[in-house]
Formats: structure tokens, sequence, C-alpha cells
């Protein structure tokens, strides 16, 4: 499978990911491995499909960087200490071919460093996996990163049991959790140090203690609308269509579209970080201005939804009023403001929450980065604006009633040479990695 990103977190000091890797390689696609853990800074791999992510240990904060910083479609999570069974990949491509946005797993069988008892563990986990709809992450999640991101990813604040509390996330958002119908096998070392009772008695305590109150969470919500609010970031796609052309005119076309891309990556680290940070509150999608481009690969940690024809006003009128029938609540941003950090995107989502219409955040030339609404807006007003002008915000407010409104502090987006100057002493304490390299390239590029 060429389309995948395998993500190993690796405790300090570990090497059984080793192992794993070996007999990973000798499978048939073009998959990348990607291994997260505190023993790779600035480590480097011989092999073109093998790369190393510093991350500091905590499994959760693992394998959420790895899949942020994972290039395909699909993520699998394996435990270093994992092993496979015949033809896992070739499996999971067949059940994919059923639904691509279901979250599969394997079944789980021992190793033989264990106690012989563990026969009972394995038909423990079939039946908890089976029939009660909660595998762990030593089963070997398999999903699409946009599935993944829209779940709000491991919460890396629990104590344990992180793996646990994302199927539940999946069972509150209506995600399938199907078996693959193939095994995996994990070490059983832990039940022999520890002893099997105990090992097994605490498993079964915790893992009900933490699934109680998660089941009375989704019968709750059984009626509810689950997707409260959505964030569309409108884009093109590079190559396409042109991108950046009044930076293109100041800096050259190539350097234009580097900056862009750049940006695209900064702004989807942002929306990641404040879905994360909502708990999965937010779903996002990726406006795409070519209805051919839906699927290229630059758009796959997203859902995606054609801005369709038409002017600027016509387009913005179509996302937000698709998203409105599906969505509570609606933002509409761009990617061509690769500082907006994700605490201002959180800010909008509270204040929407509160009595407000809508939240606007206001741009210094006079338009604006971010809008946010709750209410059904007629296309004739999107139509009416006069975009790209000094009083794009100024009609906006005035069309929608300025006491609707909530505002953002006001920033500036990318447009000219003179914007990416203003970018490089821009303020960098709450900015994500992504975004502090689009601040690096445009130092160096200036």
């Amino acid at each position: 499978m060429n389309d995948l990103s395998i993500v190993i977190p690796v405790k300090f000091q570990d090497d059984c990911w080793q192992d794993l890797v070996t007999e990973l390689l000798s499978l048939p696609g073009e998959f990348e491995i990607i291994l997260v853990g505190p023993d790779f800074d600035n480590k480097k791999s011989d092999s073109p499909r093998i790369r190393f992510e510093y991350c500091k240990e905590g499994r959760a904060r693992q394998q959420n960087h790895g899949a942020q910083v994972a290039s395909k479609t699909f993520v699998w999570f394996l435990h270093a200490d994992s092993r496979l069974s015949n033809r896992p990949i070739q499996k999971i491509e067949e059940k994919l071919k059923e639904n691509s946005e279901a979250i599969y797993f394997f079944d789980l069988n021992f190793l033989t460093d264990g106690p012989r008892l563990m026969i009972l563990n394995s038909i423990g986990a079939y039946l908890r996996s089976h029939i009660l709809k909660m595998p762990f992450g030593d089963q070997g999640f398999f999903l699409a990163r946009r599935t993944f991101f829209s779940l709000g990813m491991f919460d890396e604040a629990a104590r344990y049991g992180e793996d646990h509390l994302f199927i539940w996330k999946a069972h509150y958002r209506r995600v399938p959790v199907i078996p693959a119908n193939a095994e995996l096998f994990t070490s059983a070392r832990k039940y022999k140090n520890i002893g099997w009772i105990t090992t097994t008695f605490r498993h079964v305590v915790l893992t009900y203690k933490q699934a109680i109150p998660q089941l009375i969470k989704v019968i709750r919500s059984k009626n509810k609308r689950k997707f409260t609010t959505a964030i569309a970031i409108f884009v093109k796609t590079p190559g396409a269509s042109p991108v950046k052309s009044r930076l293109a005119a100041d800096i050259g076309i190539e350097k234009a579209e580097e900056f862009f891309k750049l940006s695209l990556k900064a702004t989807e680290a942002a929306v990641i970080e404040a879905i994360k940070k909502s708990d999965g509150k937010i779903e996002a999608y990726w406006a795409v201005a070519e209805k051919d481009q839906l699927t290229n690969p630059l758009w796959n940690s997203f859902k995606t939804i054609p801005q369709g024809s038409g002017e600027l006003g016509e387009r913005l009128a179509t996302i937000y009023s698709k998203l409105q029938k599906r969505h509570k609540k609606v933002f509409l941003i761009g990617a061509d403001l690769p500082h907006l950090d994700y605490k201002t995107l959180l800010r909008a989502f509270y204040k929407l929450t509160s009595s407000s219409e809508y939240v606007l955040g206001e741009t210094e030339d006079g338009g604006f980065y971010l809008f946010g609404g709750r209410r059904i807006i007629e296309r004739a007003i999107w139509n009416s604006i006069p975009y790209s002008s000094d009083q794009t915000s100024a009609a906006l407010i005035n069309k929608l009633g300025k006491g609707n409104f909530l505002f953002l502090e006001p920033n500036f987006d990318i447009d000219y040479k003179v914007d990416l100057e203003k970018l490089v002493d821009y303020p960098t304490e709450t900015l994500l990695k992504e975004q502090l390299d689009v601040i690096y390239w445009a130092k160096v590029n200036l």
C-alpha cells in the first residue's frame, strides 16, 4: 500500500522497534515508517522509507506528533513490541474498499514470552473489541488521517487509556469501528514480570472505570447534533492554479509558491492544535478552488469541499450555506495568515458560543482573516460585499449589524513583500514549529 504512514512510538532507550521495522520492510508497498521518540533528536535514517522524529516521551503525544508529520492519506499506529501476522496490509486494503472513513483494528494475540494463561487474555480482547467495540491501541488502529484529526487525536492529558478514550470519541461521533479480520501479536512480558492475576485484574478495573462514564456520554448524545462547529480553509492547489499572485509580482512565482506551501502547513498545524484543544468539537475542511483537486495529497489531513464557481462572494456563500446544513456554527479562514495561532481560533470558537451571532477578525488593510457565524446569511448579502477593498469588513459589518458581532484582535495577511517584512518581526511566543518555519523562510529569502 503506497498511501500509508506507519507511526511507531518508541520509549527512551528501547530498541525493540528494530525487529518490527525489519518485518515491515519485508511487506509490499511504498509506505513510510515514522519512528517517534526521545532518542531521535537529529537521528537520520539510511532508508528513504524510514523517518526518525524527536518527541518527548508519552505515547499519546508521540503518536499525535507522528500523525501530524505524516505525508500519506492513511495512518497505522503500531506499538514497538508488535509483531505481524500474514498479509496484514492486504487485509486492510480489502477493508478500505468497504469504508475508507472507518477505524480498523486487528485481533490481538500474545507472543510466547508470558504465562500460558494469556490465551484467556486473547479471548477477552476478542470479546471486548468485537462485542463491546472497545479495541485498544496494541490492536493497531488503522484509519484516514482526516478521521484521526477530526476526532481530536489522542488525549495527551489522559493518565492512561488514551487509545480507549479515542475509540469512545469515535462512538460519540458515530464513526464505525471495524475488525480487520487479521491478527497482531504483542509481548506478554509484563504479565510474567508483574504477575498474570495482578496485571489482568488491574487492566479490567481501569478499563471499565474509564468506559462507564464514556458510555453514559454516548447514550445521552444519541439525539444531539454531533458536529457543532466547522472551520473551512479557503485554498488553491499549487500547480493547478496560480497562487499568491500579488506576492509573486514582488518576489517571483517560485518563491511565492514556496511560501504558500509553508503557509498551508502552518495553517494546518494551527487548526489541528485547535481541534485537539477543543477535544474534537471542531471539524475542519479544506475548501478547494479546483473541483478536480479534491483528492490531491495536499488535502489529506481534513475533509474537502469544493468552493464552487463564481466570484469570491458567491464561493463564500456556497461554502457557508453547505456547512450550515451539517454544523451549528461555521468559520471561514484563508491560508495566507501563517502566523494565525491556534489560541486565536479557540477564542473565536468560544466567543461564538456566547451571546454573539458573528465573530470577525479584521485585517489591517480593511479585509478580514476570519469570519464565524451561527445564523443563515442570504446569498445576496455575500455577493453585495466589495472584496479586496479597504471597505470589505466595514461593509460586512454594516450588512449584518455591528451589534451582532464580537471582534478578534486585528492582524495582517501576506499579500506583498512588505507583509513578509512585517512577518519577520512578528512575536513568536505562542507559535507552533510549522509557523516558525515560515518566519525563518521569510528571514532567509528577503
